[in-house]
């Protein structure tokens, strides 16, 4: 943060959270107020056990409508949450797989968004797959059991969900759940109809106008 504030010269900025992240943004906001001038939430995480446990439904009922023996049977090995971070990763490829996201169209689309800004190369890819894995497997344990409407009730600047539709791995009635309990001084729910976990990859053009239009008028 103390970079970014000192690229634009403003006391305070805002933060962007997604997944995981969400809980660390929050965390960060409710004890740095004076360096926070709002905060964005996607795949906005409020409980997380309750989180899990409403993505792991999901897994088992699609499995069940697909009839995906499979599955099934690696979801029914695992079993419901709470659970490590193996069996985790184990839910989400199987919910990535039955999303489509594993498909060449859905990883270019991927590739393309995420390597079309300067921060990135191919040459990065590898090493942004094997640090993901290294921080769940060193975090979860510690992190996992939190439940941000009892942690953070309140936040003191504005607020904003951008919450896709689809997303599986964190449904989006847990995060809207977080929204109505939390208090600020403005909250903004925003919708992405076409979108699952990442709206900044589904739909990246209005992603970023919503930031230019809602979210940068609020820090001036």
């Amino acid at each position: 943060m103390a970079i970014a504030r000192q690229r634009t010269g403003q006391t305070r900025a805002a933060i962007f959270g997604h997944s995981w992240g969400t809980v660390l943004g929050v965390l960060y906001a409710a004890r740095f107020p004076d360096k926070v001038g709002a905060y964005v939430g996607s795949g906005q995480i409020g409980s997380w056990p309750e989180a899990e446990a409403k993505s792991y439904a999901i897994a088992l009922e699609e499995a069940e409508r697909r009839g995906d023996g499979k599955a099934l049977k690696q979801l029914r090995a695992i079993g419901p949450p709470p659970y490590d971070a193996e069996a985790l990763w184990t839910e989400r490829n199987i919910l990535q797989r039955f999303a489509g996201a594993f498909s060449p169209r859905s990883l270019w689309e991927m590739g393309r968004t995420i390597l079309s800004g300067p921060e990135w190369s191919l040459a990065d890819l590898p090493g942004m797959m094997t640090g993901f894995r290294f921080s769940l497997d060193a975090m979860w344990e510690s992190v996992s059991p939190i439940d941000l409407n009892e942690a953070v009730p309140k936040l003191e600047m504005p607020v904003f969900f951008l919450l896709g539709r689809h997303d599986k791995w964190v449904p989006p009635e847990t995060s809207v759940a977080y929204l109505e309990r939390l208090e600020a001084p403005a909250k903004d729910l925003v919708w992405f109809e076409e979108s699952g976990h990442e709206p900044f990859i589904d739909e990246p053009a209005r992603f970023n106008a919503t930031m230019v239009e809602r979210v940068l008028p609020v820090l001036f």
